[in-house]
Parts: structure tokens; C-alpha cells; sequence
């Protein structure tokens, strides 16, 4: 009786093992991303690709840009002829996470919200 109890046991985990779609891999691309504006709020979202989702508004949009520039916001320059004004409204975005495998870790600082957007499109249009 033990016996057959230990192997229905043994053949129920091997069953939740492998036949369970609700049970999905992390997704390989993965990055948290922040926006700090001095003296107002910060923002902070998840955003995974492959397939697009977590917590961030526009997560497709986000992943698209994403993807042209092999995960590096750094290289970002969404709309380069784009008018700001001047106005000082200092806003920090920073990056964290995992792309194709490789880490990510980045931050800058640009002088108002014209300007990160312009730069970095809907990846930190929070």
C-alpha cells in the first residue's frame, strides 16, 4: 500500500512538472526601469519582453525600441530634431535587469521631460 502511494505521489509531480502551461518561463528579457523627477514623484515599472508585458504602460512600444538598440537605453535617440524648451525640471531614469543574457544597469540624468522623451521614446514614458 506504501509503495503505490509513493508512486502515485511520484507520477503527480512528474504530471505538474512538465503538463502545466500556467507555468511559464521568465521571460529573457527583463529590466526595471525608474524615473525620478527633483522635488515630484518617481516612478518605478517592470517591463519584460519576448513576449511584452509587465507593469509598464506601453510595454510593446517599449520592447520595439528596446530591441533596435540590443537592450541598451544608452543608445536610444528616439527623436533627435525634437523641440524642448529649456525649462529645468531635472528628471533621473535609471535601468536594471537582464538582456539577452547580458546585464544592464544604466542611469542618466536629462534636464526635463521633453528631453527623455525625446531621447528614449515610450521606454521611460512612465
Amino acid at each position: 500500500m506504501i509503495r503505490a502511494l509513493g508512486a502515485l505521489a511520484l507520477c503527480g509531480l512528474v504530471m505538474l512538472g512538465t503538463s502545466s502551461p500556467a507555468v511559464a518561463a521568465r521571460p529573457k528579457d527583463h529590466l526595471t526601469l525608474v524615473v525620478a523627477v527633483k522635488g515630484g514623484e518617481t516612478k518605478k515599472v517592470r517591463l519584460h519582453c519576448e513576449p511584452a508585458g509587465g507593469t509598464h504602460p506601453d510595454a510593446q512600444a517599449a520592447c520595439e525600441l528596446l530591441e533596435k538598440v540590443n537592450g541598451d537605453p544608452g543608445q536610444l535617440n528616439v527623436s533627435p530634431d525634437a523641440v524642448c524648451t529649456r525649462e529645468a525640471e531635472p528628471h533621473a531614469v535609471a535601468a536594471k535587469g537582464q538582456w539577452d543574457g547580458k546585464p544592464v544597469r544604466w542611469g542618466k540624468v536629462f534636464g526635463n521631460a521633453c528631453l527623455v522623451k525625446a531621447a528614449t521614446g515610450a521606454v521611460f514614458d512612465l
